[in-house]
Formats: structure tokens, C-alpha cells, sequence
């Protein structure tokens, strides 16, 4: 066959090189200042970003909230050149974690001008780019960004998908190496000199499995005519998956399993990394304060339907992630923008908690919704959150400050958070970061009064009604 080499490995060095072109001037690309963006691989570039990042006592992974055994783990499987398996429910931030790890790529790598999978100009993979480095006297080069390429785990995905379509038999009839129907690489050859990170691995069909066991072990691909093809494709595997009893979960082949490093990656294990991350990946970056008792009411809430001491443990069959907790802030904030609030307030969860529901309704699962609704759990579960925090507001009230708050509401019958004052709003203000929480601080403090004492009852938006005895008769 005329293109016998393109199943040979091709590497070139200054004494055998053609002329590079980058921005249509000639270059020296094992000069100093280029030398540093071609020949490495995906796991040296990695290898020294980690520990050039570490020695400045800088978190490789900053994005990542908590997780610091995880963190260390992937950092060991990093600089020992392992792949990586992250194995977790769904919402726990397996594929920030993916994302995260693609920041220690180079910003940048010189790759050949119109290769389909930016081949390295010294060591060339595809057939295209091996005949251009062998037979051409210049080469034009271009610089590419990082690569992260996401393969969605699919059962119906074909083998031109993930793989490409490769054929030895068209090169055999005649047709250029730049064709399409002798090279037409899929979403793994993408992510040549790159991150390829199988969501949901499992997913992809047993006999892809296979082949992507053979390019990422032996370095070769099969073709549908039976032609065995070098193909040393060069990166990273970041796979996740959710737990084995998990709804929809298929099993990962064992020679793909056995080739990478499982890392477990659960739940935020306190309620401030739970916070933090809501925060982080909110859609509405700006606008009202979230104070942090309702942080802490929406956060618990979403915490207490993971816990087995739930009261609806035995009716909750998937439960909400930490996506579930960041919908929650972005919607209480939608509302309290609507509302024109300094804060956000109890009414910005909705009528009988409606916002709240909108939140949770699709992020978790029940088992038998005809004895026990989901819109009944959400309730409970808001009601026990707000009781909880109340509950420690109230405990915080000094038994003097509390004996002159109830004398004010008692004189007053009624009160309005949106314009209280005196003592209430000096105990309120304790609790605030800033004056934009005061009217939000005020009503928290009444509804804990209501809930814990019983003295007073919350009877519309901000309003609280004294109920006790007529202090008169």
C-alpha cells in the first residue's frame, strides 16, 4: 500500500523536521519560547501544573467546596498517570470536579493547521497529518485552547459517534487521507491532547466499552473491515457514575474498571459547604440578600431529605441534590427581586410555600405518592427547617430583652415587620450583616416567637398578631 507508514509512529526532531509556520512567519518551535506548547503529554502538562500550583500553597481545585479527601486522592491518581472514575448520585459535582481538573491543561498547545483532531506537530496520530510531517516541506501551525470534551453516556450511541469512522479499505481505492470516509474522528479522538469525560459511563453499550478498552490500553482501533490502525490518542479519561443500586445505572466493564481509580464523591458534609455551593452556582449572581437564617431554613431543608432520621426517610426513594439547594436560593431571590425587597422574607418561598415546592418537586423521587405527596413532604420538611432555625433565634433572645419585646406587642396588638421598632428592631439588628437585613431580621424574630412561645401568630405578609391573654381583665 502507497501510505505505508501511517501505521508506523512518527516523531520528529530538529535534525529531520519540515519548516513550522505560525502566523505565517517561520518559526523555531524548539526555541524557548515555543518549546514548552508541543511533544509533552496530557498527564506531564498535568503533572506540572499540580505541583507548580501546590508549591505556592495555592488549592488546584478551588471550585470544588470541601472535599479535601477527595481532593487528595485526586491528586495522587493525577501524578501517578491514572485515569479516574468519580462514583456518586447525581448532583454532587462529579463533572465540576472534571471540569476543575481540566484548569491544569496548559492555557494553550501549538497543534497542525486543519487537523481534525489537533494533532502535536512532532508526534502526529492521524494519517492526514503523519503524510503532511513526512512529505511537506512547511507546516502551518496553529494554537488551540484546552480541551474538556463531555461524551454523554448514551445506550443507543454507535461506534461513528465515539470512536469515528476510520477505513484502510478507502485509502486502498484511492481516496485522499483527508477524507471523510477514511477519517472522521468521533468524540474520543477529539479530545486528543485534552480531557475526555464520560458522563455516565455505564451508559455507553458493553461492546463500545470493548473498543474504547482497546484505544485507550493498546493504543489501536479496528475497523469495520478488519484492519487493525494505531492510534496513540493521547488523554486524560474522567469518567462518573452513580451508585450500582442506583435508578437507571449499568454496569462499567471490568478492563475499563480495572484501568482507572474510583474516587467516591457524596454530599457536602456541613451545612456551610452546602450554603457555599448554592452561593457559587446561583443563576442570579446579584440582587436581594439571602440573610443567613434563610440560607440556613432552604439548606436544611434539602440536608434533612437526604437524612435517615427524616421523618419521610421511608418515602423519600431518590433524594434532592445540591441542585435542589441552588434553585432554592435563585428562586426565593427571583421572588424577593419581584417584591422589591431589601431581603428575602417568609413570603418570598411562596404562598403555602410554593416556591419551595417549584425547587424540590423534580430533584427527588418517592415510592408510593398516592399515601404520602410530594407537595406534603416539601411542606413537612420547610415547616421542621423554619422550626429548627426559629428555634435557635429564640434561644438567643436575652429574658429581659424578650419580657420588653412582648410588652411592645402587647400594647400594639399588631405588628409589622416591614416597620417595627424599639426593642424588637434592637434585638433584630443583632442579628444582622447589614441594614438591608433588618426588616428580613425583625420577621424572623416574630415568627420564632410565634412557633416557640405561642404568644403572638403570623396573619399575612410580615404581620404578627398578639394572642395571649387580655392583659386588661
Amino acid at each position: 500500500m502507497e501510505y505505508e507508514y501511517i501505521f508506523e509512529d512518527v516523531k520528529l526532531k530538529p535534525s529531520n523536521a519540515p519548516k513550522f509556520i505560525l502566523n505565517g512567519e517561520e518559526v523555531d518551535i524548539w526555541s524557548e519560547d515555543l518549546a514548552h506548547y508541543h511533544s509533552k503529554s496530557i498527564s506531564d502538562y498535568i503533572k506540572e501544573n499540580l505541583l507548580r500550583i501546590e508549591a505556592k500553597g495555592i488549592d488546584p481545585f478551588g471550585e470544588i467546596v470541601g472535599k479535601v479527601i477527595e481532593k487528595e486522592m485526586v491528586k495522587t491518581a493525577l501524578l501517578s498517570g491514572s485515569n479516574i472514575l468519580f462514583k456518586g448520585k447525581k448532583g454532587y459535582g462529579k463533572t465540576t470536579f472534571s471540569k476543575s481538573i481540566s484548569k491544569l491543561l496548559p492555557e494553550k498547545i501549538l497543534a497542525i493547521r486543519g487537523c481534525k483532531i489537533h494533532d502535536d506537530p512532532t508526534q502526529p496520530v492521524c494519517f492526514s497529518c503523519k503524510k503532511k510531517v513526512l512529505e511537506e516541506e512547511k507546516i502551518e501551525l496553529i494554537f488551540i485552547p484546552r480541551k474538556w470534551i463531555r461524551i454523554p453516556g448514551d445506550p443507543m450511541m454507535t461506534t461513528r459517534q465515539l470512536i469515528g469512522g476510520i477505513s484502510i479499505q478507502k485509502i486502498r481505492e484511492g481516496y485522499d487521507l483527508d477524507h471523510p470516509e477514511v477519517f472522521t474522528p468521533g468524540r474520543v479522538l477529539k479530545a486528543h491532547r485534552g480531557i475526555a469525560y464520560f458522563d455516565e459511563l455505564g451508559s455507553i453499550p458493553s461492546a463500545l466499552q470493548t473498543l474504547l478498552h482497546e484505544l485507550f490500553e493498546e493504543r489501536q482501533i479496528t475497523t469495520p473491515e478488519g484492519d487493525i490502525v494505531p492510534m496513540r490518542i493521547d488523554t486524560l479519561v474522567i469518567a462518573s457514575t452513580n451508585p450500582a443500586n442506583y435508578k437507571g445505572v449499568s454496569d462499567i466493564k471490568e478492563p475499563l474498571l480495572d484501568r482507572m481509580e474510583q474516587i467516591d464523591i457524596g454530599p457536602p458534609e456541613t451545612v456551610e459547604e452546602e450554603i457555599e455551593i448554592g452561593l457559587r452556582n446561583m443563576a442570579l449572581k446579584n440582587g436581594p440578600i439571602i440573610p443567613d437564617w434563610h440560607l440556613r431554613i432552604l439548606a436544611n431543608a434539602v440536608r434533612c431529605m437526604r437524612s435517615r432520621s427524616c421523618r419521610y426517610a421511608n418515602r423519600i426513594e431518590v433524594e434532592p441534590s445540591c441542585r435542589a439547594t441552588i434553585k432554592l436560593f435563585d428562586h426565593v431571590r427571583a421572588s424577593a427581586i419581584r417584591r422589591r425587597h431589601e431581603a428575602v422574607m417568609i413570603s418570598d418561598y411562596g404562598e403555602n410555600f410554593e416556591l419551595v415546592k417549584l425547587a424540590l418537586r423534580s430533584r427527588f423521587e418517592v415510592d408510593y405518592e398516592n399515601e404520602v405527596s410530594k407537595d406534603e413532604i416539601v411542606e413537612g420538611v420547610i415547616s421542621d427547617s423554619i422550626d429548627s432555625v426559629c428555634s435557635s433565634i429564640y434561644s438567643a433572645i436575652p429574658r429581659n430583652l424578650f419580657g420588653e419585646i412582648i410588652e411592645e406587642i402587647a400594647e400594639r396588638k399588631v405588628v409589622n415587620a416591614y416597620s417595627a421598632d424599639g426593642t424588637l428592631r434592637g434585638f433584630a439588628s443583632s442579628l444582622c450583616r447589614g441594614k438591608e437585613e433588618l426588616k428580613s431580621a425583625v420577621e424572623i424574630t416574630l415568627e420564632a416567637i410565634a412557633r416557640c412561645s405561642g404568644l403572638i401568630e403570623r396573619s399575612g405578609d410580615g404581620i404578627y398578631v398578639y394572642k395571649a391573654y387580655d392583659r386588661q381583665t
